[in-house]
């Protein structure tokens, strides 16, 4: 008799907190994470390095972030989520082309997999490019460890510039992150989709997460500005030409954007990935070309 396959062992739902425990974490919250105060033309504005996937007990930031969101005019986030277009764009169809190249491959079924495997239905994304949905998986694959999309720092940022009736702004476009996970081209594509199902079925995707997290949990930013001795994400020139697109590239521009509204006069607090923040062509470091002077707050030096 062939044996049934065993089902997936489910990670919790995510849950909101009660009034008691948001209140307890508010007194209590420390403040993790990597924060800068920038100062050009007699004003200062901040940026932070956020996590995508978080733990619930990190939700809420800790006094010296939280001082800084309250003296600053604006917030800006890496996206708006809840722009009317964000949705729709991320679930527009693939290129038929394209389509019928990664179900022939058996890409398609691949991600499907493990999108199940992630108590998820791949049904719900049968028309969705299949990098946006391999980026999916990638952001669920965490969540055994505690890790999830749903307490995601800059979605709690998000909610705390509503509640202070902050204007928010995105620094990059959905139609600009749509295009990164798909790529320009198949090949690129398809080596994105290979590298997230590879890293998640060996579990190389929850160890790297791990680390990260780790690191933000304890303002690591030494660990930070040195990411490729330990990321494993630089071995191939694939690779390497992804994570260029990833973090060098987008940081010009997200530079730019900030330097633009800081020299309007506002008081911006720039919120992003963490990585975004590292080394000699991450955020502080460019601002700090353009003649920013940049304070490291979190951690304190």
């Amino acid at each position: 008799m062939a044996a049934h396959a065993q089902a997936p062992r489910c990670p919790a739902a995510a849950s909101v907190p009660d009034k008691a425990r948001m209140t307890q974490m508010f007194q209590t919250a420390p403040d993790r994470g990597f924060l800068w105060k920038v100062t050009k033309d007699g004003h200062s504005s901040w940026l932070y390095g956020t996590l995508h996937v978080a733990k619930q007990d990190w939700l809420l930031p800790g006094p010296l972030t939280r001082a800084a969101i309250l003296q600053s005019g604006e917030v800006a986030l890496e996206l708006d989520l809840n722009a009317p277009d964000t949705a729709t764009t991320l679930r527009q169809p693939e290129d038929p082309a394209r389509w019928a190249h990664l179900v022939q491959s058996g890409r398609k079924a691949k991600v499907d997999a493990l999108m199940d495997q992630q108590c998820v239905p791949s049904a719900a994304f049968a028309h969705v490019a299949v990098g946006v949905e391999a980026a999916g998986v990638e952001s669920l694959a965490s969540r055994q460890d505690g890790y999830y999309p749903d307490y995601a720092v800059d979605a709690v940022l998000q909610g705390m510039a509503g509640s202070l009736k902050k204007p928010l702004i995105g620094l990059e476009t959905v139609q600009m992150q749509r295009d990164l996970l798909i790529g320009p081209d198949q090949a690129d594509e398809d080596a994105f989709i290979d590298d997230i199902v590879k890293g998640v079925s060996s579990g190389k995707t929850q160890a790297e997460n791990r680390k990260l997290t780790q690191m933000w949990a304890s303002s690591d930013v030494k660990r930070l500005d040195h990411y490729q001795d330990w990321c494993d994400c630089l071995n191939t020139a694939q690779e390497r030409r992804f994570m260029s697109r990833l973090l060098d590239e987008r940081n010009v521009g997200m530079a730019q954007k900030i330097e633009k509204i800081h020299e309007s006069g506002t008081s911006l607090f720039a919120a992003v990935g963490s990585l975004h923040m590292a080394g000699p062509k991450g955020l502080p470091a460019l601002l700090r070309k353009d003649g920013f002077e940049v304070q490291q707050i979190v951690p304190a030096l």
